[in-house]
């Protein structure tokens, strides 16, 4: 059983589409670092009590208490300032670190990781998981600077390499939460604006509690969801608690161990990459204008690039309704979702339909271009599988439209659908022809009127095809195409010259 399945339906969407739409940050607590070999919080204390040989007996159950108490020991019976006892702090936790310890789930963890991390750990552990290529933000920075390209890495509790900065005692804790800083400013916004995922964290530990409760204060239910990974060992009666605790502040909680959730979360998030839910998900600013223009192509109207344009009527719109529309063609299971029906045996559109679609996608193209290049290929992989590989491509009563769609998208010989796109297009102009019994009319009616659509890359593409070493490839029935191809305006006089040449061997 998934460790996802803990949360409901509709939960384990907001958690998938949080993560889709890259709308999530990571919060990590010391029981992260524990799987690499640091010693615990109650640990470090305890480690410290040792070094200043605090004479009570010392209740780690109530860290920050603990920690006040062996502060106030070190500077009335040590002679320590704070930075001093911050530093032994810092000595403590090194200390307590084991050699070569590292879970078998750090890659996976460095590839989930998103923009945004937020820490309470002093150590360096993160950093050192992500190579240093990360841009560090500790507390008390006079002038913090956040990357918008890279990763960010928040230390809301300092850093061990900067003393002044830890917070550990009870008294630091409310000093910072009474602290307008930048970051303090910077978590309120990442709770504002996205999911918290909370990993190495007891449901006691009291560095969760201040700043979501604030947040929660001021946003309630307008604040997305947070998800807490806590450790299998948890007591149900902690646990049972905190989930009636946070019941009411839209937090879920996940109980497994972090390898065991990144692996869960990473083979359920791949089906629910392919799912409709995530479509309507990625496009829901767009979804009832995207119903609009599939309702009437379910209501067999021709869609007009009016029809299109004035529904998505500036650039980002278009380019989010093209990456829309090429993700139907290629998944033909989302039309199911707009109402729309598939044709058995081959679970596809009509050819009509699949025109429609593209006529829309290339409406707009026609005015901004592709998205990305990613879009551009699914398009044109898109239009080859359903317009060169279904079976109404060679039914003399059907073969027109899906001719009509693979002359008119145009594969650059980038393309990994090149190469194919021109054998189909050889096969079906030797198929089709003019007044001849048994070719096909259709076809040929479409080549003529549409022979401009050929790029001068087609046509260098088909005479390669045509001048292959194998003089059995050429048939005389070719003659009739290839003369045909000589008119169009994309040609230049050397390709004329070598079609020719074609004809004559």
């Amino acid at each position: 059983m998934s460790c996802i399945d803990q949360l409901n339906d509709d939960v384990k969407i907001s958690l998938f589409s949080s993560v889709y739409l890259k709308n999530y940050f990571l919060w990590i607590g010391s029981g992260f670092s524990y799987n690499f070999g640091f010693g615990s919080w109650e640990a470090v204390l305890e480690k410290i009590s040792e070094k200043i040989e605090y004479p009570l007996e010392l209740d780690v159950k109530s860290p920050l208490k603990a920690a006040e108490l062996l502060c106030s020991y070190s500077k009335q019976e040590k002679g320590f300032d704070e930075i001093k006892f911050n530093s032994l702090v810092a000595e403590s936790l090194l200390d307590l670190k084991k050699d070569n310890v590292e879970p078998d789930w750090v890659r996976r963890f460095r590839a989930f990781s998103p923009n945004m991390i937020v820490t309470t750990n002093w150590d360096n552990q993160l950093e050192a998981i992500y190579d240093d290529l990360v841009n560090v933000v500790v507390r008390k920075d006079k002038a913090p600077q956040v990357s918008n390209t890279g990763k960010n890495l928040f230390k809301i509790h300092g850093d061990v390499g900067r003393p002044s900065s830890i917070v550990v005692t009870q008294s630091q804790y409310f000093s910072f939460q009474r602290e307008d800083t930048y970051l303090n400013r910077k978590i309120y916004t990442l709770f504002s604006e996205a999911s918290p995922i909370f990993l190495g964290y007891s449901l006691t530990d009291p560095n969760i509690g201040f700043l979501y409760d604030e947040v929660y204060a001021h946003l309630g239910e307008e604040k997305p969801p947070a998800f807490m990974v806590v450790h299998p060992t948890v007591e149900d009666k902690v646990l049972e608690e905190s989930k009636l605790l946070f019941k009411d502040k839209n937090i879920h909680i996940i109980k497994a161990e972090i390898g065991e959730f990144l692996e869960d979360l990473s083979n359920e998030f791949r089906e629910y990459k392919k799912s409709g839910k995530r479509f309507f998900a990625e496009h829901a600013n767009i979804e009832t204008r995207l119903k609009e223009i599939v309702g009437l192509i379910i209501g067999k109207k021709t869609i007009s690039q009016d029809d299109v344009l004035k529904r998505f009527n500036n650039r980002d719109s278009r380019q989010q309704a093209v990456k829309a529309f090429v993700e139907i063609l290629f998944n033909q299971l989302l039309y199911i979702e707009f109402g729309g029906k598939l044709l058995a045996p081959e679970n596809r559109m009509s050819y009509r339909e699949i025109d429609q679609i593209v006529n829309s996608i290339i409406s707009m193209v026609n005015e901004d271009g592709y998205p990305d290049q990613v879009v551009r290929e699914s398009f044109y992989e898109s239009v080859m599988k359903l317009c060169a590989k279904s079976d109404g491509v060679w039914d003399f009563y059907s073969a027109k439209q899906p001719f009509y769609n693979i002359l008119r998208i145009s594969p650059g010989v980038e393309s990994s659908v090149y190469s194919e796109r021109i054998s189909h297009i050889i096969e079906v102009l030797r198929w089709s022809g003019k007044d001849k019994l048994g070719k096909c009319w259709d076809t040929w009616d479409v080549f003529c009127k549409q022979i401009d659509w050929v790029s001068d890359s087609d046509i260098e593409g088909i005479l390669t095809e045509m001048e292959k070493e194998d003089k059995s490839f050429y048939r005389s029935s070719d003659r009739e195409w290839l003369t045909k191809l000589k008119e169009c305006k994309n040609i230049n006089a050397d390709q004329k010259a070598r079609i020719d040449s074609v004809i004559e061997i």
